[in-house]
């Protein structure tokens, strides 16, 4: 039994292995955003067994930056919620909204949000909705929420995704950023690094409210909260740096 248990997870772990090359692949021949992340999703790429969105979702991860956002939506007293990308709702269906609010998320992956769609179908104040936030519009909100997206993007994607937000016309957005990175370096969408948006070539001013977010066996990072008029500014000051 134990020699069929030990052959079964070498065959899991190449398994696995050769996903995350197919994977890697699809990404280093510019694949289809929809098509990345989908697979990174039906595939449960990260491999972990709690949430196809990988360990930053676990509960144990989030537990920092759950009280954190459940503090500031009744803080700011928050109508509507753009949560982009939404990822499988995992740690967010424990935050306690206030009262009233109404919850849009978001995620590029059509069939994560069809199963959502399904499972929260008869809550109202609950809605998904199949959004590639790189370049869909986003809906008019009171603020929207990107954790653990951008640092997934290329620059010309996150330029264009902020682009998406400022013309939305929501007031403010909380966006994940690594504040201890000196230097931010461009990836091909799909793959990871950490990203501090203070920094060239984002340059955006500091956050005047900071949450704290402490995932486990990850790198400390925080989700800074900036106006829609600041990244309006950032963007502006990028496109004459020639940065965009």
């Amino acid at each position: 039994m134990l020699k069929f248990l030990t052959n079964l997870r070498i065959v899991r772990k190449l398994a696995r292995r050769s996903v995350k090359r197919r994977i890697k692949r699809m990404i280093l021949r510019s694949r289809p955003t929809r098509e990345v992340f989908s697979q990174i999703y039906l595939t449960n790429y990260w491999g972990d067994a709690e949430t196809a969105s990988g360990n930053g979702s676990r509960l144990a991860s989030t537990e920092v930056f759950r009280a954190e956002i459940e503090s500031f939506l009744h803080g700011e007293g928050v109508r509507t919620l753009f949560d982009a990308p939404c990822g499988d709702f995992n740690w967010m269906k424990h935050v306690k909204f206030p009262d009233g609010m109404r919850y849009i998320g978001a995620d590029i992956v059509k069939e994560l949000i069809e199963s959502l769609r399904e499972d929260y179908k008869n809550v109202d104040s609950t809605s998904f909705m199949v959004i590639d936030i790189i370049n869909d519009p986003h809906p008019r909100s009171d603020i929207w929420l990107c954790r653990d997206g951008l640092f997934h993007f290329s620059f010309a994607d996150i330029f264009s995704t902020l682009d998406r937000f400022v013309s939305s016309g929501t007031p403010a957005c909380l966006l994940t950023t690594h504040t201890h990175i000196s230097h931010n370096t461009d990836i091909r969408t799909g793959f990871f690094r950490p990203l501090n948006l203070l920094e060239a070539p984002f340059r955006l001013p500091k956050p005047a409210t900071t949450l704290r977010d402490s995932p486990l066996r990850e790198m400390e990072r925080s989700v800074g909260w900036w106006r829609n008029e600041e990244i309006a500014e950032a963007l502006r000051r990028a496109r004459q740096a020639g940065a965009t």
